[in-house]
């Protein structure tokens, strides 16, 4: 959605709070962020693991998180996360009585493949999972996994690849090392990968808006006229 006149005329004036050097930061960013590949977490109990989860989507560019909380409710912890949370697009489903299926429907809805992360054999690996389409990585709780109900909807199912004697990775491993094969691939094989004007002019002024200290402030007394 377009920026109003008066959103443009406030970042404007928004922008004089930041130095050159920030404001080119910020765009730097934009231009690497995608929306083709989202995250779901769906019942994480840790928010040591939510918060290294959200760090790792800043860190690789994945814009949406999505957070399903049939019975843990969602948190992360700022000494991990390191602010990262306020530069992701955080997407929770509190009002509904069954937040998988909405999440679920609102993802095939905006046109996503739903990729479960799991250990089974026979998966798809980063290296090879079909990026045709966007895709919504899902990860589970830490002992349980994805939920037999998001395995029965999957389109694909994914795992990484190990030659010990682990089954397995903590969530928060499991998730850097997929997002940095996916979005780097995502990056190299599919046209579109970026954002939009619009996204990026939307999410231009929300990171400013972080960006400056007592942003509120500033914002009411511009729109009183007093600058």
């Amino acid at each position: 959605m377009a920026l109003s006149a008066e959103e443009r005329r406030l970042q404007e004036h928004l922008l004089e709070f930041l130095t050159p050097a920030r404001r080119d930061r910020l765009r730097e960013v934009l231009a690497m962020r995608t929306r083709r590949l989202a995250v779901v977490l769906e019942d994480v109990h840790s928010s040591h693991n939510s918060a290294a989860v959200i760090r790792s989507c800043d860190a690789f560019g994945v814009q949406d998180v999505h957070v399903i909380e049939t019975f843990n409710e969602y948190e992360t912890r700022a000494s991990v996360a390191l602010g990262s949370e306020q530069w992701v697009t955080i997407h929770r489903y509190l009002d509904s009585d069954d937040p998988r299926r909405v999440c679920l429907t609102r993802l095939r809805d905006c046109g996503f493949r739903i990729v479960a992360a799991t250990p089974h054999a026979g998966s798809r690996t980063p290296q090879s999972l079909d990026l045709s389409q966007p895709c919504a990585v899902v990860f589970g709780a830490e002992k349980e996994g994805v939920s037999e109900v998001i395995l029965a909807e999957a389109d694909e199912l994914l795992t990484i690849p190990m030659h010990g004697f682990v089954e397995s990775l903590n969530i928060s491993v499991a998730a850097a090392i997929c997002l940095q094969e996916l979005s780097r691939r995502v990056r190299t094989e599919c046209n579109g990968w970026g954002l939009s004007d619009e996204e990026k002019e939307e999410l231009f002024l929300e990171w400013t808006r972080r960006s400056v200290p007592n942003v509120e402030a500033i914002a009411q007394r511009f729109r009183m006229g007093g600058g």
